[in-house]
């Protein structure tokens, strides 16, 4: 059995505003998360958010590599996102959103016994945190730390990260033997959200 939610003109406003100035949610208000992200992803048309059972799929761990045919352009979706008028912040938001949402060619992702994990092939991981607890303390290799959480509703798995000049949620779900990945990036300085997808196939 389908549910949708139809979202008008002032949802589309309310959903900009919730995920622009709400903090990070536990598990309980996953599905909400999910909702307000596919909102931004999809304006003014239905959500689905939920289906039959037999269309149903778990996350697969595993290596990917991406697909940059099928994937957006997510170099570009920053660059473009270049406010107007120009903001004497936008390098520093810009170098963030590079160097915290910027693809990885070769992605190795673990989703198992309610932890899920990132890497690219080096020994420490991009990410790894418990699904449904409260944000963890997450320091980069190169120094900056992060606000990650992760929840998971069995089909998806949403991942919240934030920093000092922006927030990123990416919606992991697998499709076949593909990983999509669903970004909305938001920002004070930025104009508008940015949204991309990447798509990674699944290698042996």
């Amino acid at each position: 059995m389908e549910a949708a939610v139809q979202l008008d003109d002032r949802g589309i406003t309310y959903a900009l505003d919730r995920i622009g100035t709400t903090p990070l949610r536990p598990a309980a208000k996953f599905m909400e998360s999910v909702m307000v992200h596919w909102a931004l992803s999809a304006a003014g048309v239905a959500i689905l958010v939920s289906g039959p059972a037999s269309s149903a799929q778990g996350l697969i761990s595993g290596n990917y590599v991406l697909d940059r045919e099928q994937s957006d352009d997510a170099v570009q979706a920053i660059e473009s996102a270049s406010p107007t008028p120009f903001n004497t912040n936008w390098p520093r938001v810009r170098s963030w959103l590079f160097k915290s949402a910027g693809p990885t060619d070769v992605l190795r992702m673990s989703s198992i016994a309610g932890r899920f994990s990132l890497g690219d092939g080096s020994p420490k991981p991009l990410i790894d945190v418990w699904t449904g607890g409260e944000p963890i303390k997450w320091k980069l290799n190169d120094g900056q730390v992060y606000d990650v959480s992760a929840d998971s509703n069995g089909e998806a798995m949403l991942l919240t990260v934030r920093g000092s000049y922006g927030e990123r949620a990416a919606v992991y779900r697998s499709v076949g033997q593909q990983l999509v990945v669903e970004n909305t990036i938001t920002s004070p300085g930025l104009n508008s959200p940015i949204r991309y997808k990447l798509v990674y196939n699944q290698t042996k």
